[in-house]
């Protein structure tokens, strides 16, 4: 399957904020004009645009009319952003980053969880809750999870409450080959005690909390999960299209 072709503004804010991390371009210095970018770098002027304005969300540059761009930081405060154009990319989130397991139970659906999970109440459900981190950086996790299986077999629901196997059979389940959709919803909300501590920030701390309920191509739900980031450490994009005639 041929890999999807990366924006060329995005390769060049990349570019950018490799160059700007790497102190070729120091703090409180600027970056080139954007007709001599769009020079050096062979693209127009609005592809230059759309890179810069990346690297400025990104916290690295501040752009002034006039000023130019002026280079504020070499070490973004947003570390991890997601980019969602597919059901592909949103899937690539979790290669990018890793879930550690700290806990899977049993519940028993009523109220909210029954209509969650459309299931009737009374059933069983499984809680997994972890914490995930980035590859490169094991120790400092950036969202609690919190992942929820409708009524199972005997057999999968016995793995999924083994905190050893639970990952796996939550992976084979999200194969991106079987999704069919992927509704998602998101808040900002303040951290409880709870989460704040399992994030290590302050109760009441900003943070995103995405539920996101995945089907398969049959239109049977798979299993729901609300995540609570960091506010600090995440940024969410989506790119926006038409729709081919």
């Amino acid at each position: 399957m041929n890999q999807k072709k990366i924006p060329r503004y995005r390769e060049i804010a990349d570019q950018l904020t490799n160059a700007i991390l790497a102190n070729q371009h120091q703090v409180g210095s600027h970056l080139p004009a954007e007709a001599e970018l769009c020079e050096q770098l062979d693209a127009s002027r609005h592809t230059i645009r759309e890179a810069l304005r990346i690297v400025e969300q990104a916290g690295l540059i501040a752009r002034r009319q006039g000023s130019g761009s002026l280079v504020i930081s070499n070490a973004p405060p947003v570390r991890y952003r997601q980019t969602v154009d597919s059901i592909e990319d949103l899937m690539q989130y979790g290669n990018e980053s890793r879930l550690r397991v700290l806990a899977v139970k049993e519940l028993v659906a009523d109220g909210e969880l029954v209509d969650l999970m459309h299931c009737k109440p009374g059933s069983s459900c499984i809680e997994l809750t972890g914490i995930r981190m980035g590859r490169d950086e094991p120790f400092r996790p950036f969202a609690l999870s919190r992942v929820l299986f409708p009524p199972q077999s005997a057999r999968r629901r016995a793995k999924l409450l083994d905190i050893n196997s639970a990952l796996g059979v939550m992976l084979n389940l999200l194969d991106a080959r079987t999704l069919g959709r992927i509704e998602q919803t998101f808040e900002a909300v303040a951290l409880d005690s709870e989460a704040a501590t399992r994030l290590g920030v302050k109760k009441g701390s900003p943070s995103l909390r995405a539920t996101r309920v995945y089907f398969d191509r049959d239109g049977k739900l798979i299993l729901a999960a609300v995540s609570w980031h960091r506010g600090d450490m995440f940024r969410i994009s989506t790119v926006l299209k038409h729709e081919a005639d």
